[in-house]
């Protein structure tokens, strides 16, 4: 035993020694990888075989972005790291693997994308700007990001994944170095190697290809810079004006700040807001739609396969479009799918659902508010069951608006032992319920993985008995 601790002493001693030499290295060792990664596709990897790319040329300008992708992620993870050049290199070498690997599904597309981010980059290849008025299911600065992303002679899928990817593995790192200092020594490689291998990022970003990750990406940043003047108020207004989910995040972000700083925050913020839906105005999109676009956004009710466990899915489909066998459904040729599921009764269904669960959720999530007030719940776990409960009360939240709640539940679980059950059935539900791209088959109904995030809402709260929790004893 003694000689094993000598041994761990002299290497931590080591790493040490060398942590001054690590971010020169790192960002050198960066380059490396991205060019070997680039010249590897060129004849074999992941990106030998790409559909509608438009010959060669197109071919190796998006080589030359993967690369430069890639190259971004590895230098920042250098730039941020704090010990020695061994751990660096773990965890620069678990990045390129695991970009690499979202790189194999390249031309895996899922039903949310072909549904819901494809026809709306389609009309605006056709008509600009202008083309994206009357889409509610992403806000208005969305799909401005999202046609300034999809430009160029690249086929838009792409450059929308290689995207949606960097912002993943960019928030994987984000939360490494928030929770850096609280967990020493191996906690901190664990957590990033846990979130990198998240199927729920996997599919999100390598197959959907979903922008809300763009919003966590800023409410992270946002988050990470609090403590500055202007950086954290522009962060956090791109990330509501992305996405309204983000203005929950509004009583963390105030929390520490003065009367006068709360002030310029919010003037900030809001002139950053109306900056971000100027180029949609500028289109012709009215402006009350581009105002409400974030709001519109998150309580619209997007097709089943966004995977979210949230309130809508405790509730039967009215349509086969909605149902989970679709694909399955649509090769039965004795199926008449019109018949079957007139539109009328559709539009009518959601139409008279949502306008209760846009009452029960906006009741569920101050409920839960109150709740964490009245017992004095914070810390990790207070952030997770605020953001888990906010996520299932909103019915239009996508799979990648869940991915904050599923990075924070590997967190909790190498925390506490408290939240380790709760967070693991939260995990598990979000895994489940992300359909699997082409068949999109699923390992759980919607209702049954909605009962699994309600079940870890009362571990959460106090409500059910979970292992570790120390119990109140009252003389």
């Amino acid at each position: 035993m003694k000689k094993l601790e000598s041994i761990w002493t002299a290497a931590v001693q080591a790493e040490g020694r060398t942590a001054r030499f690590a971010k020169p290295a790192g960002v050198l060792l960066a380059l490396g990888i991205a060019g070997a990664t680039a010249l590897w596709n060129v004849s074999g990897g992941p990106l030998c075989n790409l559909n509608d790319i438009g010959g060669w040329g197109n071919r190796l300008i998006f080589l030359v972005m993967a690369a430069a992708a890639e190259a971004l992620v590895l230098m920042t993870a250098a730039v941020w790291h704090r010990g020695g050049i061994a751990r660096l290199l773990l965890r620069q070498g678990m990045l390129a693997l695991t970009f690499v690997m979202s790189l194999l599904a390249i031309n895996q597309k899922t039903f949310f994308y072909v549904q819901q981010v494809q026809p709306l980059v389609r009309a605006m290849d056709e008509g600009g700007l202008g083309a994206m008025a009357g889409y509610s299911l992403l806000s208005v600065p969305m799909r401005t990001l999202l046609y300034l992303v999809t430009r160029g002679p690249v086929y838009d899928m792409y450059p929308a994944k290689l995207f949606a990817i960097v912002c993943f593995q960019l928030l994987c790192l984000m939360l490494l170095r928030l929770t850096e200092e609280e967990m020493p020594g191996g906690r901190g490689d664990a957590l990033l190697a846990l979130c990198l291998i998240l199927p729920q990022g996997f599919l999100s970003a390598a197959c959907a290809a979903q922008p809300e990750s763009a919003a966590l990406l800023f409410l992270t940043a946002a988050w990470m810079t609090r403590r500055r003047r202007i950086a954290p108020a522009v962060c956090f207004a791109l990330a509501c004006a992305l996405s309204g989910l983000c203005l929950f995040a509004v009583p963390w972000m105030l929390k520490e700040k003065k009367e006068k700083e709360r002030l310029r925050f919010a003037g900030v913020s809001l002139l950053v807001w109306l900056l971000a839906m100027l180029p949609a105005l500028l289109a012709g999109v009215p402006a009350r739609e581009a105002l409400a676009s974030p709001f519109a956004a998150i309580l619209g009710v997007p097709p089943y396969a966004s995977g979210s466990p949230n309130l809508m899915g405790l509730f039967p489909r009215a349509a086969v479009s909605e149902m989970p066998e679709h694909f399955l459904l649509q090769r039965v040729p004795a199926l008449d799918l019109e018949t079957n599921a007139t539109p009328f009764y559709t539009a009518r269904h959601f139409e008279l659902l949502m306008r209760g669960l846009a009452l029960t959720g906006l009741g569920g999530i101050c409920c839960s508010l109150a709740w964490c007030e009245k017992k004095k719940i914070g810390g990790p776990q207070g952030a997770l069951l605020l953001i888990v409960s906010v996520l299932f009360w909103t019915p239009g939240a996508s799979m990648a608006a869940w991915l904050a709640a599923d990075l924070l539940c590997m967190a909790a679980i190498l925390h506490s032992r408290e939240m380790r059950l709760p967070a693991c059935l939260i995990l598990f539900a979000t895994a489940a319920g992300c359909c699997y791209p082409v068949t999109e088959e699923t390992l759980l109904r919607p209702a049954f993985a909605s009962m699994l995030i309600l079940i870890a809402l009362g571990m959460l709260a106090g409500i059910f008995p979970t292992p570790g929790r120390k119990e109140e004893t009252h003389g």
